[in-house]
């Protein structure tokens, strides 16, 4: 839970102050880290997947929520 709300967090920074591909970026190393602990820990699970998913979904909606807030308090917005 707490990676989670570390890339949730971190997910909402990067939408706040970045564009989109960092995002992308950021979801790739996401996925190789996980798959490197998976190689060396030889734990490939459903359950491990699943967390994997969380922590992919984490940090997208971190994302999503920065983006929003800084489309939301930008100063040039249309009404």
């Amino acid at each position: 839970m707490l990676i989670a709300l570390i890339l949730f967090v971190g997910g909402g920074l990067i939408g706040f102050y970045s564009h989109v591909l960092i995002a992308f970026g950021l979801s790739a190393l996401v996925l190789l880290l996980s798959a490197t602990v998976w190689v060396i820990r030889a734990e490939v699970s459903v359950v491990g997947v699943l967390v994997f998913f969380a922590h992919l979904t984490a940090l997208q909606a971190g994302y999503l929520v920065g983006a929003y807030l800084r489309m939301r308090a930008s100063p040039d917005k249309e009404k």
